[in-house]
């Protein structure tokens, strides 16, 4: 990606920070998601002088159906923007670059068995089953019974166990109620030391041939977008053994407000990063900003400690925000009567967190006019597109409910 910042303004006028895409995306998705998500880019500067603080940049770009493979593609430009209203000198120096993404909402069913072809295999999907007692029963012997795909796995030994490993929200576990059905205990996350939810799918008078089938007998829907694991433990019944039944699970992604930590990847320079200095020069004869105004177009922006357009600066959105406050004084600058033109300095080598570096280290540049602040090729195919997004296969194995 590459920054645009012109290096002098006019008081009144926006001083706009633009990124431009520059090749295609590295972003790739290793697992299926339904159309809905969104893919957010933040470019991240630091301003100095008559305004300290960061100004961000972000464009976001809607996201179609994604197969495992498949290239996300990025925003074709970020946009950010931040004005003055005195005389002086802005420093403005290139930061990071943040990836994020927001999954869509979704509930993906998953059957007790997903391969049918070995259905006693202990990996079944996202559901790895332990302990000794595990039977599977198929359509052979459950046709008509209702239950998904008309099979289940079960135990009456106490002890065994399935675990269940989703990324999402939340999960609801459907299964038989019937006499023959009985008790067991559901941790979540059990890493997290939190107590046993106990579950009885006890019916007494339903025979095991006719059970109460896919009933919800227990759901969690407000975990935090993640990685999350569950799992069922067989516990003891009164009065003789009964059965704990696998049948289904539905995992759940709820609408989310903003895109979550989980999916989150920083690319940051390698070396220092070289500022740009914008020297704010006096408004235009007349009164004029040369139409570049700094109250309109993208509307308000948001600075941390409240309006400061009173003091000296004001903060544009364009898709951006900063967070900061002007300084106490700022140094007039002399009088000119046009704008330098713009320069470019070499590509500025970032490395993703987790990922490989690629481009060109950073060299000098000595023309005083305007600047072009460029990031290398982003190799992030192992970190946003596939270490993120790979988390994600277990639910891609299920079907759309």
């Amino acid at each position: 990606m590459q920054v645009s910042i012109p290096t002098s303004v006019r008081v009144g006028e926006r001083i706009p920070l633009e990124w431009k895409v520059l090749t295609e995306s590295p972003l790739f998705s290793s697992a299926k998601f339904p159309a809905g998500g969104r893919l957010t880019v933040t470019g991240k500067v630091n301003v100095t002088g008559l305004w300290q603080g960061d100004l961000d940049s972000t464009g976001s770009k809607d996201v179609g159906e994604l197969a495992p493979g498949a290239r996300l593609e990025l925003p074709a430009g970020l946009s950010g923007s931040v004005a003055t209203s005195k005389e002086g000198k802005l420093s403005i120096t290139p930061g990071d670059l943040v990836f994020d993404f927001t999954p869509p909402a979704e509930n993906v069913v998953v059957n007790d068995t997903t391969n049918l072809k070995q259905p006693t295999n202990a990996i079944q999907g996202p559901t790895t089953y332990a302990g000794t007692g595990w039977v599977y029963s198929g359509k052979d012997v459950r046709a008509g019974w209702g239950d998904l795909d008309e099979d289940v796995h079960a135990t009456t030994a106490v002890g065994d166990t399935a675990t269940v490993d989703f990324v999402g929200t939340g999960i609801e576990f459907r299964s038989e109620r019937s006499e023959d059905t009985g008790n067991l205990e559901i941790h979540v996350d059990p890493a997290s030391g939190g107590a046993p939810i106990k579950v009885n799918a006890h019916e007494a008078g339903v025979p095991r041939t006719q059970p109460l089938a896919q009933e919800l007998l227990w759901s969690k829907l407000d975990l935090e977008y993640g990685a999350h694991r569950v799992t069922f433990r067989k516990s003891a019944d009164e009065g003789g053994q009964r059965y704990m039944v696998m049948d289904r699970l539905n995992l759940i992604t709820r609408a989310l407000p903003a895109p979550p930590k989980y999916f989150r990847t920083t690319c940051e320079y390698q070396g220092t990063a070289l500022p740009t200095v914008v020297q704010v020069l006096p408004a235009a004869s007349g009164g004029s900003n040369g139409g570049n105004g700094g109250n309109g177009g993208n509307g308000g922006g948001q600075v941390t400690d409240g309006d400061d357009s009173a003091r000296g600066v004001i903060v544009l959105s364009g898709g951006g925000y900063g967070h900061g406050a002007p300084t106490e004084t700022a140094s007039p600058t002399p009088k000119a009567s046009k704008t330098p033109k713009a320069r470019t300095t070499p590509q500025v080598r970032v490395t993703p967190k987790g990922g490989a570096h690629t481009g060109e280290a950073p060299q000098n540049d000595v023309d005083a006019g305007g600047a072009l602040i460029g990031y290398g090729v982003l190799t992030l195919g192992a970190v946003a597109g596939g270490f993120a997004l790979r988390r994600r296969r277990s639910l891609g194995r299920g079907r759309a409910g």
